[in-house]
């Protein structure tokens, strides 16, 4: 048996190497959406939107093969917040590049949250 050891694996054209045949996220983020928002930590991550109140668009740099992959997200509420948080996708929902989300905290309407995670699973185009 062999064993590879290496700190760090690229594509030949330098850049990351492309997962296949796994089940590692192919995209996510971990950001701020509070504010200016502003990812503290991604993967494949192109750019975010603020588009209102609790309301996010997440757009990746390498396109997934379609819109049909999955999309997870979660938020974390502020420790003043009473109630549950829960998501949804926006009226835009998934394209291969871009996913909506919203985001609340308790019984109101969309809320901006401290932390916000979105990762999606699929193959890349």
């Amino acid at each position: 048996m062999s064993t590879l050891k290496a700190d760090t694996i690229q594509s030949t054209g330098g850049g990351a190497a492309t997962l296949t045949k796994q089940s590692a996220a192919k995209a996510w983020v971990n950001f701020d959406g509070t504010g200016t928002i502003a990812a503290r930590d991604s993967f494949n991550l192109s750019s975010l939107a603020d588009r209102g109140t609790g309301q996010y668009t997440v757009t990746i740099s390498n396109a997934m093969s379609d819109a049909n992959y999955a999309a997870f997200y979660t938020g974390q509420k502020a420790s003043t917040d009473d109630g549950y948080v829960m998501g949804g996708i926006g009226t835009g929902g998934y394209t291969a590049t871009t996913v909506q989300v919203t985001c609340q905290a308790g019984s109101g309407g969309p809320d901006d949250l401290p932390t916000v995670t979105v990762a999606n699973h699929g193959d890349l185009a």
